[in-house]
């Protein structure tokens, strides 16, 4: 299977300077909180200097109003939830590497890391939520590059077409390769548009930053 490119860089580039004036998509449902002791563990480990430290980590606990206020909803780790105020809730729980090819698959070049994302969508609304006006984007967190995307047959559930009904939930992957000289913290971006407009698609996107695993 051939991997394609998908090139919206530029698109959300357009978006991100008119979000700051509109309004917003939804808002987070952050995991549950650690106990206050494994919180605190954690925070030790926290390495400032590093560039593999996700995005939410580094504004928690590096930049100069650490511990302040918290992130903005917009800005997720994975395993962290989104609620679009249409009702439509979108998990990504993780980006795993991946190794499982089929012998058809397309394989990563020695110098490309393969990865699938997993999401999981909950339709909290009143209607069905089609899977078309859903799209990721998946980039490196410390130093930039999109990712190209394909799909790994085993064990994939695509994230194409379809849709998914009120109060029902449902898995999704998106596989594909980045550069290994854009490293393994991975952002991921997901816009949702639907057609029916009840999402401000001016508003800043949603986003999650943490390791391929």
């Amino acid at each position: 299977m051939k991997i394609l490119s998908i090139a919206v860089t530029a698109a959300i580039a357009v978006t991100l300077p008119l979000a700051a004036a509109c309004g917003s998509q939804g808002t987070a449902e952050r995991a549950a909180d650690k106990p206050a002791t494994a919180k605190k563990a954690d925070e030790s480990e926290v390495d400032c200097t590093s560039q593999e430290t996700s995005q939410a980590d580094w504004m928690k606990h590096c930049a100069e109003d650490a511990g302040d206020e918290e992130a903005p909803d917009t800005e997720l780790k994975f395993g962290d939830g989104f609620r679009f105020h249409d009702g439509v809730k979108v998990t990504v729980t993780r980006v795993e590497k991946f190794s499982d090819f089929h012998e058809y698959d397309s394989r990563p070049t020695a110098g490309q890391n393969a990865f699938r994302v997993h999401l999981k969508i909950t339709n909290g609304s009143k209607k069905p939520v089609s899977l078309d006006d859903m799209s990721v984007l998946v980039s490196g967190a410390a130093e930039g590059g999109d990712a190209e995307f394909t799909t790994w047959e085993n064990g994939a559930s695509e994230l194409l077409g379809g849709r998914i009904a009120p109060g029902v939930t449902a898995d999704k992957t998106e596989d594909g390769v980045l550069d290994k000289k854009y490293g393994t913290q991975a952002l991921v971006t997901l816009a949702y548009m639907p057609t029916d407009g009840d999402v401000d698609a001016f508003a800043a996107e949603p986003n999650w930053t943490d390791p391929i695993r």
